[in-house]
């Protein structure tokens, strides 16, 4: 694995882009793995914002499909830490798909594989009190408002940069998925990705039953309602509405849901 960064003594944060050069290794690195990859399975690069639905969304496709879909975690002890993974048929399966996870942390991760890339993100203030909790729960960092505050910038650089990358990009082997979509409209965005996958529209209605009755909204250990952002410990109002500005200034704002976005609270203010 390339890293210069490291060579070169300069600390990279998850949020931030890699120096140039070290992307254009990577991503040449990447591209040479793919001309070798498996042709005996289609697989699926899965980009997706921490805390955005993946795993809830990686359990419906896995009822779906059974074991014509094999799933890599990236993250977990074990793997090989390569993109394309270097085993995409774990042992023996003949699986028809392969999907592999990644956060893309430092946006080291090439778009130019060969593939399909399956993206998904959701509204950026829900996202950042969802992961920071998850942190705080994990110990990594602190809980205080202060800890939190940064978490927040930071967690706002990542979603800017992500969407840039990954969802503001208009590719014809790429799907992107909202997870208000996925939490509110769950049998149509499951079909969408189902057929995205497939690469046609067909969908077997009772696999997909089947997999909305195992993985429902709502089930304990699985996705649940939509986040009321108000509901925080650490709620700040005006902080979330300049984080949200700083995010329509450089995402756009037709594919993100907002919620403190200065004309929208001036409106209800004035109602």
């Amino acid at each position: 694995m390339i890293n210069l960064n490291a060579l070169l003594r300069r600390r990279v944060e998850y949020y931030e882009y890699p120096w140039a050069i070290e992307g254009h290794l990577l991503s040449a690195q990447s591209q040479l793995r793919s001309l070798f990859q498996a042709n005996d399975v289609g697989f699926i690069f899965s980009k997706s914002m921490p805390r955005s639905g993946h795993r809830f969304l990686t359990e419906c496709l896995t009822h779906y499909f059974g074991p014509e879909l094999h799933y890599c975690g990236f993250y977990r002890p074990g793997c090989c830490q390569r993109i394309p993974c270097a085993q995409p048929h774990e042992g023996g399966k003949t699986n028809r798909y392969f999907l592999q996870k990644s956060h893309d942390f430092g946006f080291r991760d090439s778009a130019r594989l060969n593939g399909k890339y399956l993206i998904q993100y959701r509204s950026p203030i829900p996202r950042l009190q969802s992961n920071y909790d998850l942190a705080v729960a994990r110990g990594t960092v602190a809980e205080s408002k202060e800890a939190f505050e940064t978490f927040a910038e930071r967690e706002t650089a990542y979603f800017i940069n992500f969407y840039r990358k990954w969802v503001a990009a208009v590719r014809l082997n790429a799907l992107a998925v909202a997870y208000e979509d996925l939490i509110g409209e769950q049998a149509r965005t499951l079909a969408a990705v189902v057929s995205f996958i497939q690469g046609d529209s067909s969908i077997d209605q009772a696999a997909l039953a089947h997999a909305l009755e195992q993985a429902p909204v709502g089930a304990d250990g699985g996705a649940g309602k939509l986040r009321d952002p108000m509901q925080h410990a650490y709620c700040d109002p005006v902080l979330f509405a300049q984080l949200e500005d700083r995010i329509a200034k450089e995402c756009g704002r037709d594919r993100i849901r907002f919620h403190f976005l200065v004309e929208k609270c001036r409106r209800k203010l004035q109602r």
